[in-house]
């Protein structure tokens, strides 16, 4: 996000120090806004989808864990360490 922050600072900066006119460096402005306004929202949408995957991906991990520590015999419910 500070990445963001910090290109759309510079790029104000650019635009209000170049020699042009009020209504050519606003409209400049609100292009540069407009694209930056869609890439993160594109970003925003890839970092959900990622986080979903994720999520199914641990899932699934915990599971074949649990799979795999039932089928060692270990999950019998004699975790305690002593013998009945």
């Amino acid at each position: 996000m500070g990445f963001f922050i910090g290109l759309l600072s510079g790029a104000v900066l650019a635009l209000l120090y170049a020699p042009k006119s009020g209504d050519i460096t606003r409209e400049e402005l609100r292009q540069r806004t407009d694209e930056l306004k869609r890439r993160a929202d594109e970003l925003q949408r890839i970092a959900q989808d990622l986080s979903s995957q994720a999520q199914v991906k641990g899932r699934e991990l915990a599971d074949e864990a649990k799979r795999q520590w039932q089928k060692s015999g270990k999950g019998t419910g004699n975790e305690g360490g002593t013998a009945s």
